[in-house]
């Protein structure tokens, strides 16, 4: 049972909202007691600043406004994703080499930051410091930081004007709101220091979203699952989205969400359809059956049980079982046929997809492709999505 509260000052915009609240409650999958907040204390207590507002397990969802009932449900019913680093999308991580493959993913960061009202922060990773275990002389450290940092400003400046962003000095990132009249989102770069999968694993821990360019001039990313997006696809602290240099963002309107047993987990589902509908995209849950498989129609009654009660009848996700001997080729085949613009991978102990990372031609598909692919973590006691 969920605690909901309307807090407010007992005027007609709360009485609405109690009114709104209670219709929505009615039609969706939420259930929990409503408490009415007015009295001055509590008020205050809460954090809210505008009235009236709607509160769930002390998240705050509605502040100041009065939604409609269709986004009260949806409110509502999402509310448990309030911690998904995907549905809340505030800061967006690049790792960058300073390539034009690593600028594309940049722009590609940008406009989506614009669309999910986000912030960016463009990293550069200084690793060639490195010999062996041992760091280089100071002296040439300073020197190589400056001559590194003026290329690092002088690209984030290019990309801001690509990108539609505004450049903002180091330290500054820290508030999520925007300067007076900003249209676009919020970018800085950094310059930081290690083994560069080590390096962006750390920073994602604070980012929502982690981005990378999947060719490139350094040892950043050296070439498509190479072995830093390995690693950094594998361990990172956030959802990542490997960006291949001839991506442009037109939007995520054809979702594909791969598909295995482990990959059909409610909370998994509820995040990606979440994100998807915060784009207007739609999914399409493509499981494909290897010749001899028992337990596909096993999948099947599951899936829709998932797309009943997680989706519901306005949004739900189109499931498709195909199959072929080769699951990458025949997840391909599928989203040509179906203008799909982003894969997702959504992994239990990222068995699924370091399945997929093992065979070449997952690499050499992918390498040629212009299609993203967003993989998504779901281990028990990480904060990955």
């Amino acid at each position: 049972m969920a605690t909901i509260q309307i807090i407010g000052r007992g005027d007609t915009r709360m009485q609405h909202l109690r009114e709104q609240v209670a219709q929505a409650l009615a039609e969706s999958a939420l259930r929990g007691e409503v408490e009415e907040v007015s009295e001055f204390n509590r008020v205050l207590a809460s954090g809210v600043l505008r009235t009236p507002a709607l509160m769930v397990d002390g998240h705050i969802l509605v502040e100041g406004i009065v939604p409609s009932v269709e986004e009260l449900k949806t409110l509502l019913n999402d509310h448990q994703l309030l911690t998904s680093k995907l549905y809340r999308m505030k800061r967006i991580l690049v790792g960058t080499d300073l390539s034009p493959a690593s600028e594309n993913a940049v722009v590609f960061a940008c406009q989506l930051a614009r669309l999910l009202d986000a912030n960016v922060e463009v990293v550069y990773i200084m690793d060639s410091i490195f010999e062996g275990t041992k760091a280089s002389p100071a002296s040439f450290l300073a020197s190589y930081r400056k001559t590194m940092k003026e290329e690092l400003d002088a690209f984030i400046r290019r990309v801001a004007k690509q990108g539609g962003a505004e450049c903002i000095p180091d330290g500054e990132l820290e508030s999520e709101e925007k300067a007076p009249g900003a249209s676009g989102p919020r970018m800085r770069a950094r310059i930081a220091f290690g083994f560069p999968e080590n390096v962006l694993c750390d920073l994602s821990e604070r980012a929502d979203l982690l981005i990378m360019g999947t060719t490139g001039r350094g040892s950043l990313v050296r070439k498509l699952f190479g072995s830093v997006s390995i690693e950094v696809s594998k361990k990172a602290k956030a959802p990542v989205l490997l960006v291949p240099p001839q991506a442009i963002y037109v939007g995520f309107r054809h979702l594909l969400y791969a598909s295995d047993f482990e990959s059909a987990n409610p909370e998994a589902i509820a995040e990606t359809l979440a994100f998807a509908r915060r784009l207007g995209g739609q999914v399409y849950f493509v499981h494909v059956s290897r010749p001899g498989e028992t337990n596909s129609e096993t999948l099947e009654e599951r899936l829709r049980k998932i797309n009943s009660e997680v989706a519901g009848a306005s949004h739900p996700f189109l499931f498709s079982r195909i199959t072929g001997d080769d699951v990458v080729e025949a997840l391909h085949e599928y989203a040509f046929d179906h203008r799909i613009d982003l894969f997702v991978f959504v992994t239990h102990k990222r068995s699924f997809w370091a399945e997929l990372l093992h065979h070449s031609i997952t690499r050499e598909m992918l390498l040629h492709t212009s299609t993203p692919v967003l993989v998504i973590h779901t281990d028990e006691g990480e904060s990955a999505v």
